[in-house]
């Protein structure tokens, strides 16, 4: 599609505006703290790699400085205080930028930052090593952010762990910043290239052989699979707010397309990959290599991703279903394979709500250490004021030395006295909550899904209500009727990725237009209460609530519908509604077509589904018959919260949820003048199965 302005949904803006927010934000801040999978040759450990020469000096043009000293009060003899060891060195500094060759011949970018004496020369160690692997220009981030500590789960040089006994290495992924070839979203490749990344820097001089892996949102995800294709080599895992399943979670909501994270992402992740120009003035040596890897990723917008976007957009099953294209990319696919510890953080309006607790269930099951910290808002508040910490929850970075000190060090950090899980809870505390805890924003369990949890079920009723009782009788449905599709499309722009996307049913501005743009807006009153969204729904409310009801883990809302069409939407969202607002707590939506479940892979709670899992194939697919009614089995990403005694619980329920998912070209023909009509009898129980804790577990 030939469009003609490069704005994302609404407000005009740029596609490098993510980049200026996220660059600014952390400054301000401090900023502390192919498609064919051949995991065998993956992972075989004795695949070779060359590098090119390291010159022995130092370049102290791009030396960072030492951090202050903090005063420490704790030692590395924890007993209930923050671990906050101090520094082992005096400076860190980093090597000359260099370059790995795969043996697939391509080039990987590579940054190494090494504690270093008072004079700024770099110790020749052995040392635990710490890799991050980034689709955002390490070099590009580190020349803006480099001069405060804090960074590594970016990717940018950080004094502060590097001091502190680490040599850290950060990585461009293959098709990315100055690594050459082509970005492909995760893609067999890049991966290869994640595993060769580790396996190179295990076998370094200043390396001792004991390697961890860390890194926030992509540089998560790329943690997750270096850990899957070697787990030889990686012996703990830090991963900040990582993707699990791609489909299902992120790119692929409810069998349709998430196209404004899509948009959003792909523009970010393209233009900070092709800024390499302040890299070549500084490493004039490189010069050739970086501005070959430049061109290669600016070609890559016509060689790839213009081709998959429209293929998408035209319904390529390839793109629309889950198979392997979405498997590979997907860590959840082989979350079995991880041995190391793995420490995960997630958030409750993260991109990766669904899939941060499913990802620490696995490695629970397969008895693998880990711990879960769920943190309230979305992707980029947590990437930002995280380090930040609280009185519940450490600063990241800190958490982070604490484990890799433990892991990679074999200290005594205290992590065994943190709890496996602790997740924020929304409404807490309430007027009911003992004084001892009214501080307390979070709570804390052994396991995932929360041990006390059970499932109750709440009936949709005629005019609005929602009870614990069933219809016992025939009663009236509302009609959903099928808003205006959304219009645009990619395009390129002067060799950048561009966009062009608008959302034409009212969620332009919502708490799901602020999750999938990765929370890089302004706070908006309309993010924070639902009544205020121009959007059209009904809504089913309970009576006020006598007593704090704790909600905690996934829910499923069983919706019975018939249409005049061959294929519908319907989104569902679980708000608190007080005097003040209608609080958006969590939601979901599912094409109707694809409505068939693996019962095998469903989470179960007291006999109840409580989370289906969709097939989403291509062969499950199945079309509606106007006027036959069926169930939609609608997922809604797991929450933790408190619906407060004197307020309501609220189901709303609407045709679409634009901001979260789309429907494609040929799904926007076969819903186009839709009407969904919800039924609600003894025979079409319409109604939401919640996870439901006692208050008692919040104390």
């Amino acid at each position: 599609m030939n469009l003609h302005t490069s704005v994302v949904a609404r407000g005009g803006r740029p596609f490098w505006y993510p980049l200026l927010c996220c660059c600014l934000s952390a400054a301000l801040l401090g900023g502390c703290g192919g498609e064919d999978s051949t995991p065998d040759a993956a992972t075989d450990s004795s695949r070779a790699l060359t590098v090119e020469p390291v010159p022995e000096t130092a370049d102290d043009s791009e030396q960072p400085p030492a951090e202050p000293e903090v005063p420490v009060e704790s030692t590395e003899e924890i007993t209930g205080s923050i671990y906050y060891p101090p520094a082992e060195y005096p400076r860190a500094v980093n090597l000359p930028l260099q370059f790995i060759t795969t043996v697939g011949g391509e080039k990987l970018s590579v940054r190494v930052t090494l504690p270093a004496d008072a004079n700024g020369d770099p110790l020749p160690g052995p040392f635990p090593v710490i890799v991050t692997q980034s689709a955002y220009n390490t070099n590009l981030l580190s020349q803006m952010l480099g001069k405060v500590p804090g960074n590594l789960l970016l990717g940018v040089t950080d004094s502060f762990i590097v001091r502190r006994g680490y040599a850290q290495v950060a990585v461009d992924a293959l098709g990315t910043g100055a690594s050459s070839g082509g970005w492909e979203l995760l893609g067999e490749h890049e991966q290869i290239g994640f595993a060769d990344a580790v396996a190179w820097a295990d076998q370094q001089p200043w390396s001792n052989g004991q390697l961890g892996v860390a890194g926030v949102s992509y540089m998560a995800i790329s943690s997750l699979f270096a850990a899957q294709r070697r787990p030889d080599v990686v012996d703990a895992v830090f991963a900040s707010l990582p993707m699990g399943d791609a489909m299902r979670g992120t790119v692929g909501i409810g069998g349709q397309l998430n196209g404004l994270f899509m948009s959003t992402w792909m523009q970010l992740t393209h233009f900070t990959s092709t800024q390499n120009v302040t890299t070549a003035l500084l490493n004039p040596q490189h010069m050739e290599q970086l501005m070959r890897s430049t061109q290669d990723h600016i070609d890559q917008v016509e060689r790839f991703h213009l081709p998959l976007i429209n293929a998408a957009l035209d319904g390529a099953p390839t793109y629309n279903y889950d198979g392997e294209f979405w498997q590979l990319r997907s860590p959840i696919t082989h979350m079995d394979r991880v041995q190391a510890p793995t420490f995960i953080l997630g958030a409750l309006h993260d991109l990766f709500q669904r899939d941060e607790p499913q990802l620490f269930e696995i490695l629970q099951k397969n008895n693998v250490d880990s711990r879960l910290v769920i943190y309230d808002g979305s992707h980029f508040i947590n990437f930002v004021a995280g380090h930040i910490g609280n009185e519940a929850v450490p600063p990241v970075d800190l958490m982070l030395l604490q484990w890799f000190d433990h892991y990679l060090k074999g200290k005594e950090t205290g992590i065994e006295n943190m709890p496996k899980v602790t997740q924020f809870v929304k409404n807490y505390p309430t007027a009911d909550t003992p004084a001892a805890f009214g501080d307390d924003y979070y709570a804390t369990t052994d396991t995932w899904p929360h041990p006390q949890a059970r499932a109750e079920r709440w009936y949709l009723r005629e005019g609005g209500g929602l009870t614990r009782e069933p219809p016992a009788t025939e009663e009236t449905g509302p009609e959903l009727v099928q808003p205006p599709h959304p219009t645009g499309g990619a395009y390129n722009a002067n060799g950048l990725l561009g966009f062009d996307l608008h959302i034409n049913d009212g969620t332009e501005c919502s708490r799901s237009f602020d999750q999938w743009t990765l929370g890089l807006n302004l706070p908006t009153p309309c993010f924070s209460n639902s009544d205020l969204v121009d959007q059209d729904r009904v809504v089913f409310e309970t009576e006020p609530m006598t007593e704090d009801y704790y909600i905690n883990g996934p829910i499923q809302a069983d919706i019975w519908i018939h249409s005049n069409v061959t294929e519908a939407v319907v989104a569902v969202q679980v708000e608190s509604v007080s005097r003040r607002q209608s609080l958006p707590i969590t939601n979901g939506q599912l094409l109707a077509s694809g409505r068939m479940i693996d019962e095998s892979r469903s989470h179960y709670l007291d006999g109840e589904m409580i989370q289906p899992y969709h097939y989403f194939t291509e062969a499950t697919s199945q079309p509606l018959v106007p006027g036959e009614v069926v169930k939609l089995s609608v997922e809604i990403f797991p929450t933790s919260a408190v619906i407060r005694r004197g307020d309501k619980l609220r189901i709303s329920i609407s045709a679409s949820n634009q901001a979260q998912a789309m429907l494609n070209f040929a799904r926007q023909a076969q819903a186009e003048g839709g009407i969904t009509r919800l039924h609600i009898s003894p025979d079409y129980p319409s109604s939401v199965v919640l996870p439901i804790v006692p208050t008692s577990a919040l104390n």
